[in-house]
Parts: structure tokens; C-alpha cells; sequence
């Protein structure tokens, strides 16, 4: 009797579980809005705090924020942006107005100076207070526990008056002692919560009257250092609070001129204007300018004077329009006009010496971009020209520049380096100018003191440079973690170890991982200390191991001679860790395919973990999935491997319908976790395992001039090997892919008939004509992208016409029996989409299936919320007629006419 009534209670046990996990749903079109994101998370200085935001989609948000020590958690609704207090006594957010308001508003077409402003939310001495109208806050970096904040009102003392007034509360939160000062527009904290400078306009009469104003935190006082009439602008206080700089202008028309102030400590003078700087410059208010961290430079921004437009004697029709492009234009007209905002706003740098009273130009129109180094601290700046190799960008898939030291004191710019790629830098000190050399694969350090260059790696017996790398170029290095103390050594990558390497070449470098290579482990610097300019000697080292595909952290000390510690190593995926200034505390997020990246809090060696957030519960009702690494052989023998994802509850006994989907090389995303939302434009992997499909994604290794059929041995061969395992049904695959991956999709369908369906976005089909096409978002030719980079061409159109030709789908158009599906869109900025119509007007004049959709306005990958969730359905209609054998929808057998277009969805299946 025992036995039988164990007999049914397993029984019984075993249909509860199977009941359970059968009422799990498939995923479906109505779930995307039910997703939710986790973001911005947040920890205090001290650790006993951590904020995070869980978003909808659509709709509005949640601030959370969870004490570490009690483990108390609450939640703001429409909170966002946290800013913690420098002792962690209070932060700060911002609180979004609800979005059905904010949507009846624009439904009413409420400009945006008419839509409602943010509201301050303050969490202090465990309550939280709301402050409507918010313009503006500001909190100290450092030691102060102060917040500035500004906000819109109406003067509520005088009934008479209906004007609303900018107002700045200042308050000390710990205490609630506030300070209330009208007309106040902006502020600025210096660095140790000293001194808050802001500025601020009244009206008398018909003029403005600017001023700039300090408020003392230790006397809780508030002095005037400047009024005049006119505009003030780049409010900046150095990190001592005891020098403050702004711009001002007394001219009322469109075109300002302005001067640059200084004060300290109770004296005020111009310092550059029109007059002191170069010929034809002016101070510019663009861009911000900054004291250097030491207090002893003042850092600002100029340009060459606006001159004031002549006045317009045409009428519109009276004037001719044209663009002139020449062949000896460095940069094509394309390109001129999508910077031409930009241009006009562009700054050059200039610093004031505050001890030698001068003001020195740094940038110009040979050097436009200076960068300080140290905070500001030395008296070195990189600089750099771009201008004599800006042509080549157009054919070569490289920024080149002439890389210069700047001597901050004298203005003097000395030639480092001709002619380098972007991978160049200063130490931080200054000392070192360190360049990677593709022609020889090695790292250069060149003294600036010593004025000597040498080879700093020679001696290293890796290569420094992608070892998989098979674009048509010079490989790409895998660059360098940092510096060490006073540029001691430079931390170097090779493809697993890092590398201690002597800027002077005096000591042979060491191998300070050690075990990356053995292990086939990949050691990277992770970086806790964002105001750090140096690699301290313990560190924390991201892993990721190329043979398991587990990932994790050690740790390291770097002078000890010691193999890295491992700390985790898991079958999961892992963001870079956040560290709390004042503690060795820990947040982070972990995820996989099937685990949603949480937040997570635990110590520095991530002992006591602990999960905080759980954003979308609701994950547990439906059907997912799992990824596992899939290897074979190509028809050569070669190895090549990819990602399976199969669905929840899988029978390899059964068989499953298969989409392949492709780009470059995806195995090493196996813990990605993707959402269940709407297409950008390719398929979405839960959503498609949800609902029955198997997906392969197979990495795809290139040869140069032959990237067609390189992809097709990957992926064709990769689809036999899975077909070899059983359980996919041969009569039902496809294939998909999305810009690159839509030109492979195109080139497929040409040389096999293997797959049922096949879906194509953004494909180019013409490399002949694609090759001198523009890519919109930057004006460039695309050129570069087939002598140099992705398109792997690696020649000119004339130089291999006939790589051209066979590499382009178009000219295999008649060989095509798959249905094909093309998705261009009329404002894609990588692909032009003329590409999708000559495609398309082939197969049409061949007479094959074939469809295209185009929404109008969107980009390459759609941005657009409705259009987006249009394309999910639709590219899950058209694989499930095609693989699983529903009945084609309306769109596809009918069409949708021009008349019809925004009326009709044709989402209806034809009966």
C-alpha cells in the first residue's frame, strides 16, 4: 500500500510540474509594451545606497532606490537622473510629468516652452520633498553637502505682478536651511563645495542687466562680482572655489562679441576679447571652457569672427542655388553640407597662464583639435591635424593626422609624428607620446624630454595586433589598458594577457596575466575609478574564456609576480562593475539569453551577492528558450562554430522550422539576453523560439575580394552539419539578415535554392553602383567600405571589376527561385536605399517573388516605435506562411495600394 501511494504522489508530482510548465504562452506581438528596461543604476559614495530605473517602453517609469544595509527598497513613479551628495546624506532625481499629460499636450500642439517643466525630487533624512518647475541643479563633487537647484515662478509677493521670474533655491539638506534668490539663471559648484557662482538677468525698463554672483558655503553669504547690461554666458569656477570666468557681451543684435572675465578673490578683469586675441578670432560661446585642476589655467574657446550677413535685396525666386563640387575638395560636397552646423559652431582652444597674466591660442585652422592632458595640470597638450590627409577618407577606412605636442606656456607646437591613425596617445603626465605602428605591429614611445623614439614591444613574443582580423586593411591592435604611476609602464593587450611594458625600453617587458594564453582566457582592465588617471597596482580583471565561454572577474596585483585570482567564473555575462567611492562595495548586472540583466550589489571579491532588481517578473509565464555553442567542418576541413537557439521544452526527437540568421561572428554574444520588443530589423530570437523556430547564427570567417562566398561556406555548410543532428525539418528553412547581413541574405539566394524563404534589409545588391553611392548620416563616399573595410573587396572598381560583378546579387538575379523579402528605408543614412529598388525592379522584371517595404522616414534600422512593431509583424507573418504553412496575409497576395496606404494594414490572412 505504501508503494502505491509513493507510486502516486510521483505521479502526482510529476503532472503538477508538467502542468505548471505547460501553462507557460508563446510570446506575442502584445507583450512588447509589458517589457521593461533596467537603467542608469547608481551608488552612493559610502555604499549604503543604490538607485536604479526599471522603463517601459512606452509609458512611464520607477526610480528605485534600495538601502544596503537595511535592505530597504522604495520607488519613486517617473523618476530618473540620480545624483548622489558627495557624503551620501542625500541625492537628488529628476521626476518626468505623467506621459498621457505630456501626450494630450502635443495631441494639442503645445509648443515646447508650453509643455510642463520636470519636477526635483530630494531624498534627505529619509522623506523625500518635491520641487515643481525645474531648470537646473547642482551639487558639489566633493566634502560639500549643498544642492543649488533653479526653477520658474511667478513673484507671489507682489499680486500685481503676472510675469514668471527664475528663481535658485540654495540648500543645505542634512539641516533643510534653504537661501530663496530670484532672477538667478544658472550656477556652477567649484569641485570642493566651497564657492557657487551663478548668473542671473533683471529687467529695468527695456534693458537686461546681466550679473554673476558667489555664494560662500562656510559664511552662508552671497556677494556681487559683476553687473553690466548685456548677455552672460560659460559660468566656470575652479576646483578651490577662489577663481571664477564667465563671458559677457553688451550687444543687443543677433551677432554678440564677448569678452572674457577672471576674478579672484574680490578682483575682476577682462581678459581676451576681440582685441587681444589673434587677428580676426573672437572668444567663442560655444563649447564650455574649465580651469585646469591646479587653478593655475583657464581654459576657454575661440573662433574666427561671425561676420554679420549683407542685407537680403533678393527675393527668394531671384536667387540661384548650387552646389559646386570639386575634384580637389579634401572633404566632397556631401559631407560639407551635413557639418556645415557644425562648422560654424566649431571653437579652437586657448588657455590663459593666470601667473603670467597671458593669453595663448593653442588651436587653429591647421590645428583643430588640442587635448589637455593631466586636468590641465602640465604645461603639455596633444594637438592634431586632420586637414592634409582628409581626402583619403574617402577611399581609405582610416582618420590619419599629424600628431603634435603643444607646449601649454609658449603656445609652441612640435611634430611628433606624421601621419598617424587614430590609436595614439599622451601619457597622462605627459612625458610619453605612445603610437602603434601597423607596418611592423609594434608599440612606439616617444620621449618628450629625451626627444628619442623607440620600439617598446619588439621584444614581445605575441602578436599586439587581432589575430582573426580579415578586413582588407592594416589589423586593427587590441590596444592598451593605461598607465601606471607617474608613467612608470604602460599596460599593453595582446588577444588574452596584458603586458607591462617600459616607456623607455630599459627593462624587457613582463607578462603580468601570465596564464591568458594557456587558459584561452581573455584578461581585460576593469576600470572602478572613473577620476583615476592611473592603473593602481590591485586591480579587477574582466575574463572571458574562449574554450568554455564562461565569463567573470579576477583579481590582480600587479607588482606581486602572481598569476591573476579568480574571483567568478560563470556560465553568464557580466557589465562592468560600479564601485562606491568610500567603500568596496560592488554593483553590476548579470545576465544570459535567458536571464534578464538584473542589478546586482556584492563585495569587492563578490562575495555576498545579492539580486536587487527583478524588472520583468513576468518573463516566467512564457515560453523562452536556451543558446548552446554549435562547432563543425567546412567543406574545406576548416573549423567554424555558431549559436543554437532552440526552444523552451525542445525534443530533439521532433523537428523544428529554421531560421538562419547572420552578420560577422556572433558566438561571442552566447550570453546576450534580448528582450521581447519590436524588430529594428532583425528577427528577434526569444520571440522566435517562443513560438517553435530553431535559430543558427554561424560565425562567418572572410576572404578578401570573396566575401559572397565566404559567406556562403559558413552558413550553408553550417546549416548541413545542423541538418546532420535531426531534428530541423529541411523543407522548412530560412534565411535573414539586416544591412551586411542583408547583402549575404541577397548574395545566398543567387547560388542556392536550399532555404524556403529568405529576408533581406538593407541589402546592398549592386556593389558597381553602391561603390560611389553616399552614406547620408555623413555625407562620405562609400568607396572606403570596399577597398578597405567591411565590403572586403580590397581593390578599386577598376582594378577588379569583376570581384565587383561577382560579388553583387543583382547580376545573379535571374538564378533566384527563393521568395525574397527587402526591407530599404527612404531615410537610411549606410545603405542607399535605390539599392532595395534596383533589387527589387529586378526580381520584378524577372518575375520572381518578391516584396519591399520602405518606411518612410526611418533609418537603416528603424527608430520609429510603430513602424517598428509594423515590421515584427509583418516579418513573422511572412516566415510563418512560408515555414509553417498559414495562410499568406492580404499585404503579400494583394498588396497595399498608394490610395489605401495608412488606412489598411492587410494584416488579414487570405482565405
Amino acid at each position: 500500500m505504501k508503494k502505491i501511494l509513493f507510486t502516486f504522489y510521483i505521479l502526482l508530482f510529476t503532472a503538477v510540474l508538467f502542468a505548471q510548465d505547460s501553462a507557460k504562452v508563446p510570446l506575442t506581438h502584445d507583450v512588447y509594451e509589458s517589457w521593461k528596461r533596467m537603467e542608469k543604476p547608481r551608488i552612493s559614495p559610502d555604499g549604503k545606497w543604490i538607485t536604479y530605473e526599471v522603463n517601459s517602453q512606452k509609458g512611464d517609469g520607477w526610480l528605485y532606490f534600495y538601502n544596503t544595509e537595511s535592505g530597504m527598497k522604495d520607488s519613486v513613479s517617473r523618476g530618473y537622473d540620480v545624483t548622489f551628495s558627495p557624503n551620501s546624506d542625500f541625492f537628488v532625481f529628476k521626476i518626468k510629468t505623467p506621459e498621457k499629460i505630456t501626450r494630450d499636450l502635443k495631441m494639442k500642439k503645445k509648443k515646447k516652452d508650453q509643455m510642463p517643466k520636470d519636477s526635483l525630487g530630494l531624498f534627505a533624512n529619509n522623506k523625500i520633498t518635491k520641487y515643481p518647475e525645474l531648470t537646473g541643479y547642482y551639487i558639489p563633487k566633493e566634502n560639500e553637502s549643498w544642492l543649488a537647484y533653479t526653477f520658474e515662478s511667478k513673484d507671489f509677493s507682489n499680486k500685481k505682478d503676472s510675469l514668471t521670474y527664475s528663481f535658485m533655491n540654495i540648500i543645505y539638506p542634512v539641516t533643510d536651511k534653504k537661501f530663496i534668490l530670484k532672477d538667478v539663471n544658472e550656477g556652477a559648484f567649484s569641485k570642493n563645495g566651497k564657492t557657487l557662482a551663478f548668473t542671473g538677468k533683471t529687467k529695468n525698463g527695456k534693458k537686461d542687466t546681466s550679473f554673476v554672483s558667489i555664494f560662500d558655503t562656510k559664511k552662508e553669504s552671497v556677494a556681487v562680482i559683476f553687473r553690466q547690461p548685456g548677455t552672460i554666458k560659460k559660468l566656470a569656477v575652479d576646483a578651490e572655489g577662489s577663481r571664477v570666468a564667465f563671458i559677457h557681451s553688451k550687444d543687443t543684435t543677433d551677432i554678440k562679441r564677448y569678452t572674457l572675465y577672471y576674478w579672484n578673490n574680490g578682483t575682476i578683469k577682462p581678459i581676451a576679447d576681440t582685441t587681444t586675441l589673434p587677428d580676426g578670432w573672437e572668444v567663442s560661446a560655444y563649447d564650455n571652457m574649465t580651469f585646469s585642476e591646479d587653478g593655475t589655467k583657464l581654459f576657454f574657446q575661440t573662433a574666427p569672427k561671425i561676420s554679420p550677413e549683407p542685407k537680403d535685396s533678393l527675393l527668394e525666386e531671384e536667387k540661384f542655388k548650387v552646389d559646386i563640387w570639386n575634384w580637389n575638395d579634401d572633404l566632397l560636397q556631401s559631407q560639407q553640407l551635413h557639418d556645415l552646423e557644425r562648422e560654424k559652431k566649431r571653437t579652437y582652444l586657448a588657455v590663459y597662464n593666470i601667473a603670467a597674466d597671458k593669453v595663448i591660442q593653442l588651436g587653429d585652422n591647421d590645428m583643430q583639435k588640442v587635448i589637455i592632458l593631466n586636468k590641465g595640470n602640465g604645461n603639455i597638450a596633444f594637438g592634431t591635424n586632420e586637414k592634409p590627409y582628409q581626402k583619403l577618407s574617402s577611399w581609405e577606412d582610416a582618420t590619419y593626422m599629424d600628431c603634435y605636442s603643444v607646449n601649454l606656456e609658449t603656445g609652441e607646437k612640435k611634430l611628433i609624428v606624421p601621419k598617424r591613425k587614430l590609436y595614439s596617445d599622451f601619457s597622462p603626465l605627459g612625458n610619453y607620446f605612445l603610437y602603434y605602428e601597423p607596418k611592423d605591429s609594434t608599440y612606439h614611445s616617444y620621449s618628450l624630454k629625451d626627444d628619442m623614439d623607440v620600439v617598446i614591444t619588439k621584444s614581445i613574443p605575441e602578436k599586439m595586433y587581432d589575430e582573426e582580423y580579415d578586413l582588407p586593411n592594416d589589423p586593427e591592435q587590441y590596444g592598451i589598458a593605461g598607465w601606471t604611476k607617474d608613467d612608470e609602464s604602460v599596460l599593453i593587450y595582446d588577444r588574452y594577457d596584458i603586458w607591462k611594458v617600459n616607456p623607455k625600453n630599459e627593462t624587457a617587458p613582463v607578462n603580468i596575466t601570465k596564464i591568458g594564453r594557456d587558459t584561452k582566457t581573455i584578461f581585460r582592465y576593469s576600470k572602478l575609478d572613473d577620476d583615476s588617471i592611473y592603473i593602481p597596482n590591485k586591480i579587477l580583471l574582466s575574463a572571458q574564456n574562449e574554450n568554455t565561454m564562461l565569463e567573470g572577474f579576477y583579481s590582480l596585483e600587479i607588482n606581486s609576480g602572481n598569476a591573476p585570482k579568480e574571483l567568478v567564473m560563470e556560465d553568464f555575462g557580466f557589465s562592468n562593475p560600479v564601485k562606491a567611492k568610500k567603500s568596496d562595495r560592488l554593483i553590476f548586472t548579470r545576465f544570459s539569453y535567458v536571464e534578464f540583466p538584473d542589478l546586482w550589489t556584492g563585495n569587492l571579491d563578490f562575495s555576498n551577492k545579492v539580486k536587487i532588481s527583478n524588472a520583468n517578473p513576468q518573463q516566467s509565464k512564457y515560453l523562452w528558450g536556451s543558446v548552446e555553442l554549435f562547432k563543425w567542418k567546412d567543406s574545406t576541413g576548416v573549423d567554424q562554430k555558431g549559436l543554437i537557439y532552440k526552444p523552451e521544452n525542445f525534443d530533439p526527437n521532433k523537428q523544428y522550422p529554421m531560421i538562419a540568421y547572420f552578420y560577422e561572428k556572433y558566438t561571442d554574444r552566447i550570453h546576450a539576453h534580448y528582450m521581447p520588443v519590436p524588430s529594428r530589423s532583425f528577427i528577434n530570437f526569444p520571440l522566435y523560439n517562443s513560438n517553435g523556430y530553431v535559430v543558427f547564427i554561424p560565425d562567418i570567417t572572410y576572404k578578401i575580394g570573396y566575401p559572397g562566398k565566404s559567406a556562403y561556406n559558413a552558413i550553408i555548410s553550417g546549416t548541413y552539419a545542423l541538418l546532420e543532428k535531426g531534428y530541423i525539418d529541411k523543407n522548412n528553412m530560412a534565411i535573414q539578415g539586416q544591412s551586411w547581413g542583408g547583402y549575404q541574405v541577397a548574395y545566398l539566394v543567387t547560388r542556392t535554392n536550399l532555404y524556403k524563404a529568405a529576408w533581406a534589409g538593407a541589402p546592398v545588391s549592386n556593389m558597381t553602383s553602391a561603390y560611389g553611392g553616399i552614406r547620408w548620416e555623413s555625407g562620405m563616399v562609400r568607396a572606403f567600405q570596399y577597398e578597405q573595410a567591411q565590403s572586403r573587396i580590397g581593390k578599386t572598381l577598376w582594378e577588379a571589376l569583376d570581384l565587383y560583378l561577382e560579388n553583387s546579387p543583382l547580376f545573379g538575379a535571374d538564378k533566384i527561385e527563393t521568395p525574397l523579402m527587402i526591407m530599404s528605408n527612404d531615410n537610411d543614412g549606410a545603405v542607399p536605399w535605390q539599392q532595395g529598388i534596383e533589387f527589387f525592379t529586378a526580381l520584378r522584371r524577372l518575375n520572381k517573388p518578391a516584396w519591399m517595404l520602405t518606411y518612410n522616414g526611418d533609418e537603416h534600422n528603424l527608430v520609429k516605435w510603430p513602424n517598428r512593431v509594423d515590421l515584427a509583424k509583418r516579418m513573422m507573418q511572412f516566415f510563418n506562411h512560408y515555414l509553417k504553412g498559414e495562410p499568406m496575409p492580404v499585404w503579400m497576395s494583394d498588396g497595399i495600394k498608394a490610395i489605401d496606404k495608412g488606412t489598411k494594414n492587410g494584416y488579414d490572412l487570405k482565405k
